[in-house]
């Protein structure tokens, strides 16, 4: 039940910045749960995945997440987006999948989080719609 609060968050986190487009894959094994894609200054799509994990507790300051997960989506030619949706208290979190911003631990990567609140969310909407260079800055 969590999972599902948890993508719905997510998409409508996204609706609110105005994304070109929003979907869901076909198949399970890509993982990633949404891709979404905004307009450019240049009249391009920026595209980016989104991972959405649902937690029922405040998230500590990093998540964990299976290695092979974010290996996936770190070392992926999309910039790649975790989202954390706290269910209960209807917040959310952040990080962008980086193969040099996360802590090996086995077969667990530890990420750290920032909560979404109005100025991230602007941070944000200002990232998903600039200009393709400047998004591999951020990806």
């Amino acid at each position: 039940m969590a999972h599902y609060r948890g993508e719905l968050m997510a998409e409508l986190f996204f609706q609110e910045l105005d994304p070109v487009f929003l979907t869901r894959p076909t198949t399970t094994d890509l993982g990633y749960d949404l891709l979404v894609g905004f307009s450019n200054q240049k009249s391009g799509i920026n595209t980016f995945a989104v991972e959405v994990k649902s937690t029922e507790h405040t998230p500590k300051s990093h998540f964990p997440m299976h290695r092979g997960v974010f290996d996936r989506l770190a070392h992926s030619n999309i910039p790649s987006l975790l989202l954390v949706a706290e269910v209960k208290q209807r917040r959310l979190y952040y990080a962008w999948l980086r193969p040099n911003g996360a802590k090996h631990r086995g077969d667990s990567i530890s990420i750290p989080l920032v909560e979404i609140n109005d100025a991230t969310k602007e941070e944000l909407k200002s990232q998903f719609h600039g200009v393709a260079g400047e998004k591999a800055a951020v990806g």
